[in-house]
């Protein structure tokens, strides 16, 4: 009999504190890395719900958990961290739900858990959040029409954030009669700076991520990422659009205030550098209830004539934002709509402060006026008019500040999207796998790299008996890969003229079953080559005049360290809002292919013709990253078994998703195993492993 330590943590003492077991309580976990039965899913450790006596230490560890009047609680809306141990032998790091509980004439017998893997934890991180939730201040860029061009026809090796030729504004042509005012190749109509959208690396949207969450996406020194060191990871961008057109957003920056007054009574507001508070303590009935208090500011700029924004935020949450243009005089302006009342809730613990936001850096001194409404009582003759007391604070900002120069926020364009679901999108894109000890290193890699990197173990003499349930492969007629349908007038056409969307694979399996769809979370956006190899995209719909706001896109820079160059061609950009463009032979080329180390990569499930060199390009998603896999699982000599085993601790301890099993002379991978913790038994589930070592 194994000895299984089950310990949760305790979020007070942040010790973990050990679980009392039923002694003859089954407990059993299923692990599973890749499932066959749902081949577009990466899947994590979990327990079947057991049951742990309501013992005095598990009362204490469940904090009481039935009887609800309790002021501190073990939650049941978040996950525990816990770990099992078998004969004190890690074996499993993951979370522990409390389910229910039960309860016998009045006294409390026993509680249900149940225990996920790490992977499982990762999602609970997430916790719902877009994309758009995440700070982005360290990876934010500067911004100017300079920058923007310099990114487009001028920097060889591209950078963690670039601006791909999308149009969303109008129809960009080549050398066309038709539509003269849109043809690019004219130095009076060329492509503006301030048409385009940025678009921002995965590996920094990854990065990211692990600085909002405090995890590591780059694996352990025994088991790295090296997917996201590879090519084509580190050249794939995540094009942020979440608007019709692009509107620059300049980061905000909090005005501090070095002067206040103090005025008298029993009212004072608590400012520090950035922020404020207010506070009343009443005496007697001279003030009876607060009312309201207006917000007015007035910013004195060493230069007329720039637009700002004013924001007023509650407890970091933007309140109201209005636009001015910048004055050399005081002009006190109140903020429309910025005032807080008895219906928004006064509270003496919110805080507030005020941001400016500026395109270009305004050097400028400012003030800031409270006017708190009080009711200080009634008239006491007929008609008994209430009586108000209005107390003025004011803050003042006497030393000039200077915005910093102006800087693109890339939360500011994130598109609609969960993390979790984009980070999912990700995974079923490469076919890529995740997995965690500990639940802050995570590895992600390719699943043939993951298998590559497993032990063959031999496990003949652990089987229990000679018995095996053999059957068949689950089978499916056609698998279906798919992305999020594109309204691009480039997209529309292709569909017309080819009976399926750009970038799908309808792949047919000549086997039985139902059709399985593999679906990403993405738009595959189709470009369209102008000339020779001036390949540029369109956020359009197919009357060339209409925009629209796309799903998220995933792009790849084609050439990451050289211009793509011309021949024989021209085209005009611009660093100006008004007049003519300069003429330019090379640019940086974006779309879904990628050349490194001499071979291209497509971002489409199918051998597709690049749009950018006429070629097929063989190496698509689903040929890179999918085909070993599915050609293993449909071979006519694959078979999926069912065995049992009694397993020592070394190696059950031991036993990764990725080690290839030998039971007696025939070779397998682990489609999943449940292990009974207490007596050491596993049912395996195992398909045959044909591929070329």
């Amino acid at each position: 009999m194994i000895t299984v330590g089950i310990y949760i943590k305790n979020l007070f003492t942040l010790e973990y504190d050990r679980v009392e077991l039923f002694a003859d309580e089954k407990i059993s976990v299923t692990s599973s890395i890749q499932n066959i039965n749902d081949i577009g899913k990466t899947y994590t450790d979990f327990s079947q719900t057991f049951t742990v006596p309501a013992t005095k230490n598990n009362n204490k560890i469940f904090k009481h958990w039935y009887e609800n009047s309790l002021d501190t609680q073990f939650s049941t809306l978040v996950k525990a961290d816990a770990y099992i141990e078998l004969d004190t032998i890690p074996f499993r790091s993951g979370k522990i739900q409390l389910e229910s509980c039960d309860i016998k004439e009045n006294n409390v017998q026993s509680y249900s858990i149940t225990f996920i893997g790490n992977l499982g934890n990762l999602k609970d991180k997430f916790a719902g959040k877009f994309l758009k939730d995440l700070p982005t201040a360290d990876y934010d860029i500067l911004y100017t029409a300079d920058i923007v061009k310099e990114k487009v026809v001028s920097t060889a090796t591209s950078a963690d954030v670039m601006f791909p030729l999308i149009s969303s504004n109008r129809y960009w042509n080549y050398d066309s009669a038709i539509d003269p005012t849109n043809n690019i190749s004219n130095t009076l109509y060329p492509i503006r700076y301030n048409e385009l959208f940025p678009a921002v690396r995965l590996k920094t949207v990854f990065n990211i991520i692990e600085d909002e969450f405090n995890v590591n996406l780059q694996g352990t020194t025994e088991n790295p990422s090296t997917f996201l060191t590879d090519a084509r990871f580190i050249n794939a961008y995540l094009y942020l659009k979440n608007a019709e057109t692009f509107v620059f957003k300049s980061s905000s920056n909090l005005i501090t205030w070095d002067v206040k007054t103090t005025p008298a009574n029993y009212y004072n507001i608590n400012l520090s550098n950035e922020t404020w508070q207010s506070t009343y303590t009443a005496k007697g009935s001279e003030y009876i209830e607060f009312i309201n208090q207006s917000i007015s500011i007035s910013v004195t700029a060493t230069v007329a004539g720039l637009p700002y924004d004013i924001i007023l935020y509650k407890n970091g949450v933007e309140l109201i934002s209005q636009s001015f243009v910048s004055v050399t005089s005081p002009v006190l302006t109140g903020l429309a709509g910025s005032y807080i009342n008895q219906n928004t809730g006064f509270n003496t613990f919110d805080t507030y402060s005020i941001s400016i936001v500026a395109n270009a850096s305004i050097t400028f001194d400012a003030e800031l006026i409270l006017e708190t409404t009080f009711l200080e009582g009634y008239e006491p003759d007929f008609p008994y008019y209430p009586i108000y007391a209005v107390i003025t604070d004011t803050a003042t900002k006497t030393t000039n500040q200077t915005t910093p120069a102006a800087k693109l926020p890339i939360n500011s364009y994130f598109p609609e999207i969960k993390i979790e679901d984009f980070f999912a999108g990700v995974l079923k894109m490469f076919n890529l796998t995740c997995f965690s000890s500990d639940g802050i290193n995570y590895t992600i890699d390719t699943l043939e790299s993951y298998y590559n990197l497993g032990d063959i173990i031999d496990l003949t003499k652990y089987i229990k008996s000679d018995v095996t349930n053999l059957t068949r492969v689950k089978t499916y007629k056609k698998i279906n890969f798919l992305y999020e349908k594109s309204e691009s007038l480039v997209n529309v056409g292709f569909l017309s003229n080819n009976g399926i969307d750009y970038g799908n694979l309808l792949f047919p399996t000549n086997n039985d079953g139902e059709e399985y769809s593999i679906k990403l979370p993405f738009e595959d956006l189709n470009f369209n080559n102008l000339k020779d190899k001036l390949q540029v995209g369109y956020a359009l719909k197919s009357d060339g005049i209409t925009k629209y706001i796309p799903k998220p896109i995933i792009l790849y820079d084609y050439n990451p360290e050289i211009l793509t160059s011309l021949t024989g061609t021209t085209f005009y950009f611009s660093n100006a809002l008004s007049g003519n463009g300069t003429a330019h032979t090379s640019y940086k080329a974006f779309g879904q292919e990628l050349l490194t180390g001499g071979i291209t990569y497509s971002l489409n499930f199918p051998d597709q013709q690049s749009t950018l060199t006429n070629e097929v390009v063989v190496n698509s998603l689903y040929q890179t990253y999918y085909s070993n896999y599915i050609s293993n699982i449909f071979n006519y000599r694959a078979r999926l078994i069912k065995v049992s085993a009694i397993l020592p601790i070394s190696v059950l301890t031991s036993l990764k998703l990725n080690n290839r099993v030998i039971i007696r002379d025939k070779r397998y991978i682990i489609n999943s195993f449940t292990t009974d913790l207490t007596t050491g038994e596993a049912s395996f589930e195992l398909l045959t492993d044909l591929r070329t070592l």
